[in-house]
């Protein structure tokens, strides 16, 4: 309806029902408007910018009143038949305004992370990028040789990987806010000549694997079987060591695996062979008597209730995703299919072709008896079915009297 804005009628115009509005359009000033929702009474300007029909809000009563709505009006108004987008200028001055911090925290909530994966992204932001955190980006992105300065200055104090590792993450952050605010300048990290590292080649030529299966066996018996897993499995680290009692089934042979790297939609089933059925039946009986109701596979006395570091000095070097590497390797040799084992790994599909497939849990399970078998051999182990750990293949059978009483300081494993 038209007539006149006064303070009279924002004030005391009828309110419309629940989920309507009545728009006021003023009879003295073309193009300025108040709209009277059953909550809000709003004053608006509405003409043609370069063409173009554009409507944008100046205030709400009674913050603004109806004088100084038609002040504010007359001048908006003359900008936007100049030429001017006040919602283009807004979103321009919201994006100038965005701080690395800001783009972090809409990262870390748009996307379904684990609540390791977030607090490295934080870790990073924190330790290395600490003076540009409550920067704008619109100032990072413009100073292009400073951020390419910045990756040459980590590289040179904390280490090449280090320094691409931290512009990875400030790459994705930037780009979750140029998603956000597209008046941002382009990406500086174009700028940035990252390392490219390679990844490491792991030494596991045939005497390293046989001191290491005899090695291995000497330990306490959780870390023994963890580092065993790790190796029959090519496990990461996390998910082995978070592998929980609920999440084994023996009678179908798999462990759930619900939040792996990549997060909960890349939960998956992992098929167990002979050995590795034996190994975590072992586990899951033992572990109650080693640490009472305790839920995990792998459990110590420690923060988390499970064993979290996986360093061993007695293993020379050979633990962590060292042992990834190595079942990769020596599953490829077993003649696992690359197909098959990518599913194995629990690796992201690389093609079109591979998204198609999906195989069965049998159809994996019989390559992973087949990697099983090839594994154990290679680390001179020798297994019986029903029984576990493994034997030494001709030598004396290995002292495992530490899973008859198993020390407590032996357990304290953080």
């Amino acid at each position: 309806m038209k007539s006149k804005i006064t303070q009279a009628l924002v004030e005391r115009g009828p309110t419309p029902e629940r989920g309507k509005s009545v728009l006021h359009a003023d009879t003295e000033m073309r193009g300025f408007y108040l709209i009277v929702t059953p909550t809000k009474r709003s004053f608006y300007v509405q003409s043609l910018v370069n063409g173009k029909q554009v409507r944008t809000k100046l205030g709400d009563h009674p913050s603004m009143d109806a004088k100084q709505a038609r002040d504010l009006a007359r001048k908006t108004l003359v900008e936007m038949r100049g030429g001017a987008n006040p919602n283009e200028e807004r979103r321009k001055a919201k994006a100038r305004g965005i701080t690395l911090r800001d783009a972090l925290d809409l990262h870390l909530a748009a996307k379904p992370l684990s609540p390791r994966t977030k607090d490295d992204y934080r870790y990073c932001c924190d330790q290395y990028l600490p003076d540009w955190l409550d920067k704008a980006l619109a100032e990072i992105g413009t100073d292009r040789a400073g951020v390419r300065e910045r990756h040459r200055r980590i590289t040179e104090k904390h280490g090449a990987s280090t320094a691409d590792t931290v512009f990875r993450i400030f790459r994705a952050v930037y780009n979750r806010g140029l998603r956000e605010h597209p008046e941002l300048p382009a990406n500086p990290t174009a700028n940035v000549d990252y390392h490219g590292l390679r990844r490491r080649k792991v030494d596991s030529n045939a005497d390293k694997l046989r001191a290491w299966g005899k090695a291995v066996l000497a330990l306490h018996p959780v870390r023994r079987d963890l580092h065993l897993f790790m190796i029959l499995t090519g496990m990461r680290r996390t998910s082995a060591c978070e592998a929980r009692i609920d999440d084994l089934d023996l009678g179908t042979k798999r462990l759930h695996v619900p939040k792996p790297k990549g997060g909960a939609q890349r939960a998956f089933d992992l098929p167990l062979s002979g050995p590795l059925a034996d190994l975590l039946g072992q586990r899951q009986s033992e572990s109650p008597r080693l640490h009472r109701k305790s839920p995990w596979l792998f459990p110590a006395d420690s923060k988390s209730g499970h064993v979290a570091e996986v360093a061993q000095w007695e293993l020379d070097g050979l633990t962590g995703h060292a042992l990834r590497h190595t079942y990769a390797t020596l599953a490829l040799q077993a003649g696992v299919p690359i197909a098959e084992l990518k599913f194995l790994l629990n690796h992201a599909a690389g093609n079109v072709t591979m998204g198609y497939l999906n195989p069965s849990l049998d159809h994996l399970r019989g390559y992973q008896e087949k990697a099983s078998a090839y594994v154990l051999d290679a680390l001179g182990l020798q297994w019986t079915e029903g029984e576990w750990p493994p034997r030494l293949k001709q030598d004396e059978p290995a002292d495992t009297s530490a899973e008859e009483a198993p020390s407590i300081n032996e357990l304290a494993l953080a």
